[in-house]
């Protein structure tokens, strides 16, 4: 199989695009550097606010995301991956505007919720509210029959306190933000989750399955495996 050079669009945020990177990183099968996969990463974190886009009709983030992109591909990216849930909004949009495939996180989700959590049919959702104002995860896992529960509305705040407030994720804090999340999790199990879904990079930072009593589907992780497979090379 033709091996390729990833592309990361990355910067929202910076350390959720790191993270991605090591998770590639990790996840490959390798004994020396030369087993690695070339990755070209764009970090740009001045694209534009993407849940103020949605809420507080900021300026729009699209022509950044289509710029980037596009400095991907003529930085040599065979494929992009895109770590932010929120920025897929513009995913059409961007894809019009590059020649190279633009691999979907949270469509690659659902297929994997589909496949590999078949017994599930309901998915709390963990996000931003401008995800959920997107409404992205709904189109994706009702296209496989399968049902997003989302947070009341005083929830939701929280979990934007817990990613973007003064002792948020944003901002280096990592202990107060999952005390916040961990409500936000309660409240979405009582709702009737029979999965959670880490719909937001920033949460990817701070919570895994040790604090869930049910399956923690993981889009980042999801992506970094179709990433690598796509890629050409195997995974760990």
């Amino acid at each position: 199989m033709e091996k390729k050079n990833i592309g990361i669009l990355g910067g929202m945020g910076p350390e959720a695009t790191v993270f991605m990177f090591n998770l590639i990183v990790a996840m490959t099968k390798a004994e020396k550097d030369q087993d690695h996969i070339p990755i070209l990463i764009n970090n740009n974190p001045q694209i534009p606010d993407r849940t103020g886009f949605f809420n507080d009709n900021e300026i729009s983030p699209m022509n950044d995301l289509i710029s980037s992109a596009q400095h991907l591909e003529r930085m040599g990216a065979d494929f992009i991956i895109m770590p932010c849930n929120t920025a897929h909004y513009f995913y059409k949009d961007m894809k019009q505007n590059i020649n190279i495939p633009f691999i979907h996180m949270i469509d690659e989700a659902a297929k994997y919720a589909s496949d590999k959590l078949s017994g599930i049919r309901s998915f709390g959702l963990l996000s931003t509210i401008g995800t959920y104002s997107s409404r992205l995860y709904e189109e994706s896992f009702e296209k496989q029959g399968l049902q997003i529960i989302v947070p009341d509305e005083d929830f939701k705040n929280k979990i934007m306190q817990a990613i973007t407030g003064k002792q948020g994720i944003k901002a280096g804090y990592k202990k107060i933000p999952l005390e916040i999340l961990l409500e936000v999790v309660d409240h979405l199990n009582q709702k009737g989750s029979g999965a959670m879904i880490n719909g937001c990079t920033e949460i990817s930072l701070v919570i895994n399955e040790e604090h869930m009593d049910i399956p923690l589907l993981k889009p980042m992780q999801v992506l970094a495996e179709k990433a690598i497979q796509f890629a050409g090379y195997e995974l760990k």
